[in-house]
């Protein structure tokens, strides 16, 4: 069991070494070089303890073969430092493959294969000129040019640059002081004593504690010495098997010390366990994101690898052209870089607010409070100048906050600490919310500086899709104003004809029943004509309003009067309070009311009861119009903008420009208009008038 965790180890040692395919720069290369240190020395000081407690022949098999890669480490370690203190851009990797490539096999095969030395008595001796005297010397040269190479590295550092790089250099020296030593003793006198083994452990474990401690105080691998996070999150479930058989393999030598051993179905069952343990923890993705947390945030300056997280975005955004698939990206990377599980996004402009559009784990259905953040709303003025919103924090340059922003009723519902903008120059597009992170730890600068660069990007995205969007439907409309031409056309034509046709009837007809029928129909149809003649002319951009002072609640009582005389099976009832003076025009706002009054009775049909409401706002500056129906609703993809597309309708018979001719004629008013549901059933539509 020991022999086959020490190889497992050793093999951990010799596979990093392959990365040197990989990693072409020189600060990677040491970093590697650091790593390989972190696990050769535990390695070696091991085995030197447990040889010097209870030495056993076969055991010296195991250390010279750890001795000869610990060699080649220090080695490759020394090459390294040499191309970071003469300036050179390209390390000797070739070198290095080349010599590993021939030692570690000759190793293999003098040491465990054929060993031709014996020891039968304490201390330990071997022959001159053999291979255990050979790797002695051996050892001795790479500590030696080690040493020297760490010299010039610490001189090629000025003063500010030696600070991080103190304890890694004591720990050097103390290793490289070891080894000399100790080499040097069995060269002179060519045996092997068990007490400085132990010496040697002792040593060795101080100055792999010393590294431990420079990685982590100063974070070295991120400090002109830089290893990838993905080099360093492969390595983990390695890692963790052979510390979990490193450690079964000290609890049996020290069971077997006292006299006790474990059954082979024990031995067997420990090992199987451990491998189900660590690859259930493996596959665990809360335990995964907790693992690369921690070594994010202890191993690294920075918390997130802003290069991959910004080209994984990149990379989800290709080809997509919609709001929602660009919403859909950021998601996703937020939800692999992030910390928690909870991440609200709301899209939206400053004219008709920012909609609750993404939810990880929430039913957007359920969150009605949080639905809609008004463009009035004090966290969206605080976020178009901020580039965060810290709930359980304070403000950023010490300033004091408006407690009335952190109030928000939603931020509670929705478990928020942490809103930040999605901003693209100077225009709001949306807005992130995060939950706590499960971590257990807070957000800092790292989190804002992701989020910043990560929504820049999203929103420059949004942005484009809209441009796209409005540029599509501009083409949508010129194809109807043309099509509309060509109709009018036609239409003129024949009313023309018709026109003719009735003028000149009465004089070549002499039947007088069959003239007063053909006159009937003659009637009917110009007035058919003439009605689809004007709202063909409204759908074109010859749009122009005649506007005169007038009375909106004046207008609105007359109005439905006239309308509940024509279409008696409507319930109509009107709210208004007080005269409400606009500067309109009746005829446009006559056919936005019609097509909306008509568009809820063709949804609910006889039962339809529509409520028409006017007050000014609180400024007095615009008069607002607000339509309420009982009906169906609407559909939530139709919401907020979908709804006013043309040619895009859910009745069987609709054409698809009435809610269209809507928004044109109260834009051409200098007015707004939206739509939504109510909660309490049926469908509103809120029309905005300038007074």
């Amino acid at each position: 069991m020991t022999t086959t965790i020490f190889y497992i180890l050793v093999t951990l040692v010799v596979t990093a070494q392959l990365l040197v395919f990989w990693l072409k720069s020189p600060e990677r290369l040491l970093a590697l070089s650091i790593i390989q240190l972190l696990l050769a020395l535990p390695l070696l000081a091991c085995q030197y303890f447990l040889f010097a407690i209870s030495p056993m022949p076969w055991q010296l098999t195991h250390i010279f073969f750890t001795e000869a890669v610990f060699s080649l480490v220090l080695f490759s370690f020394a090459l390294r430092l040499g191309t970071i203190a003469s300036r050179r851009h390209q390390p000797r990797t070739s070198l290095e493959v080349a010599i590993w490539a021939i030692a570690i096999p000759l190793s293999g095969f003098v040491f465990v294969k054929s060993p031709d030395y014996a020891f039968a008595s304490m201390p330990y001796s071997f022959p001159e000129w053999s291979p255990v005297y050979l790797l002695n010397v051996f050892l001795l040269l790479c500590v030696s040019y080690a040493g020297w190479r760490l010299e010039q590295f610490w001189r090629f550092m000025d003063k500010f640059q030696r600070e991080p790089y103190k304890f890694f250099v004591t720990a050097c020296v103390l290793t490289f002081g070891s080894f000399i030593w100790a080499c040097s003793y069995r060269l002179a006198f060519l045996v092997i004593i068990p007490d400085h083994l132990l010496l040697m452990s002792a040593l060795l474990a101080c100055s792999w504690i010393l590294i431990v401690y420079a990685v982590l105080r100063y974070r070295l691998l991120n400090r002109k010495v830089f290893v990838s996070r993905k080099v360093v999150y492969s390595f983990l479930a390695p890692a963790a098997m052979a510390l979990y058989l490193l450690c079964f393999g000290l609890l049996c030598v020290i069971m077997r010390a006292f006299g006790l051993e474990l059954s082979l179905v024990a031995k067997g069952m420990a090992v199987a366990m451990g491998f189900v343990a660590v690859s259930v923890l493996g596959l665990s993705e809360r335990v995964r994101r907790r693992v690369r947390f921690f070594i994010s945030t202890h191993f690294y300056i920075n918390k997130y690898e802003y290069r991959d997280e910004w080209l994984a975005l990149s990379r989800r955004l290709h080809g997509v052209i919609t709001e929602k698939g660009i919403v859909d990206a950021l998601k996703e990377v937020l939800e692999e870089s992030l910390y928690t599980d909870n991440i609200i996004i709301w899209l939206g402009d400053k004219d008709r607010g920012y909609h609750l559009v993404r939810a990880s784990g929430k039913d957007t259905q359920n969150l009605s409070d949080a639905a809609l953040i008004s463009p009035d709303s004090p966290i969206v003025k605080y976020l178009e100048s901020h580039p965060f919103l810290l709930i359980n924090g304070n403000r950023p340059h010490g300033r004091e906050e408006d407690k009335t922003i952190k109030k928000a009723p939603f931020l509670k519902t929705l478990g928020l600490e942490l809103l930040c903008p999605l901003i693209a120059g100077t225009e709001l597009v949306g807005i992130v919310g995060l939950g706590p992170e499960f971590t257990g730890g807070s957000y800092g600068q790292d989190d804002f500086d992701l989020l910043s660069a990560l929504g820049s990007q999203a929103a420059s995205a949004i942005l484009a899709a809209r441009m796209s969007e409005k540029l599509s439907r501009l083409r949508q409309e010129q194809t109807w104003d043309r099509l509309s031409a060509f109709v009018l056309h036609d239409i003129k034509n024949a009313s023309s004809m018709l026109a003719l046709l009735r003028e000149n009837a009465p004089e070549n007809l002499h039947d007088p029943d069959f003239q007063q029928d053909m006159l009937e129909l003659i009637d009917d149809c110009l007035g058919r004509m003439n009605r689809v003649q004007e709202r063909l002319r409204t759908l074109k951009d010859e749009i122009t309003p005649k506007f005169q002072k007038m009375d909106l609640s004046e207008f609105l009582k007359k109005w439905c009067e006239s309308f509940s005389s024509r279409l008696p099976r409507l319930d109509i009832r009107l709210d208004v309070q007080g005269p409400i003076p606009v500067k309109s025009d009746p005829a446009l706002l006559s056919i936005i009311l019609e097509n909306l009054l008509l568009n809820s009775f063709e949804a609910g049909g006889d039962a339809t009861r529509v409520s028409i409401s006017a007050h000014r706002n609180k400024n007095g500056e615009k008069a607002i119009l607000e339509i309420k129906d009982n009906g169906p609703g609407i559909r939530e993809d139709l919401l907020p903008e979908g709804l006013f597309t043309p040619f895009s309708t859910t009745k069987e018979s609709g054409s698809g420009v009435g809610l269209w001719q809507v928004k044109r004629l109260v834009t051409a008013l200098g007015g707004k208009i939206h739509a939504e549901n109510n909660k309490e059933g049926g469908a509103v539509f809120v029309v905005e008038l300038p007074t």
